[in-house]
């Protein structure tokens, strides 16, 4: 794995879905494994984005991630290095430019899949243009970790899940899940492997 072609793809590290928060589909064992990841990502340059949620009330599950509310902010340590564009879904447009200085995230929610509109797939494809692998964590298994997952398979993009710093909200299904990404050749695997693997990567282009 080597940081020049990969991406983190983080999904809905929001207080809400934290310990403590409205939602609490994260440990703080999760959180502590996913700052480690965006420390990785700052000493690697590595390319970042993902999904968040932005709600007004109506969400799935309990009530969270409220638009504006101190709930919808990131976990500590979980802020990418490069600013971080929200992109409306329900916009035609953005007002910032697509490009290579910025860390792009979708505001499609826990429900959503990051590529159903055309604005979503030109900044989806943006984020994964030139990358060979994916790695993705965050919140919700069950919910726009499998959608984000499902859109990376699909154009062929090779996807690690860095599962100690995953969350899901119910542990049966999103046992079901991991079972099937591990058939659709999936690594599942830890934080600690992905940052391995990166300084591996490193030192063979010494």
């Amino acid at each position: 794995m080597h940081a020049e072609s990969t991406v983190f793809f983080d999904v809905c590290l929001q207080r809400d879905l934290g310990s403590g928060g409205a939602w609490p589909i994260l440990s703080p064992g999760h959180a502590q494994r996913a700052g480690e990841l965006f420390a990785c990502a700052a000493r690697w340059r590595i390319r970042q984005g993902g999904i968040v949620c932005v709600h007004d009330g109506r969400a799935t599950g309990p009530p969270h991630a409220l638009a504006g509310s101190a709930g919808g902010e990131r976990l500590d340590g979980c802020v990418p290095v490069l600013p971080a564009v929200t992109v409306d879904v329900w916009c035609d447009q953005l007002d910032t430019p697509v490009d290579r200085s910025h860390a792009f995230y979708l505001a499609t929610g826990c429900a959503g899949a990051p590529d159903e509109t055309p604005l979503e797939r030109r900044v989806f494809e943006h984020l994964i243009a030139g990358i060979r692998d994916a790695v993705v964590f965050g919140a919700g298994i069950e919910y726009a970790m499998a959608r984000a997952i499902d859109a990376l398979l699909r154009r062929r993009v090779r996807t690690h899940v860095a599962l100690d710093a995953t969350g899901s909200a119910d542990p049966a299904e999103g046992q079901r899940i991991i079972a099937d990404w591990k058939r659709r050749m999936v690594d599942v695997t830890t934080a600690a492997m992905v940052i391995r693997l990166l300084e591996r990567g490193a030192n063979d282009q010494v």
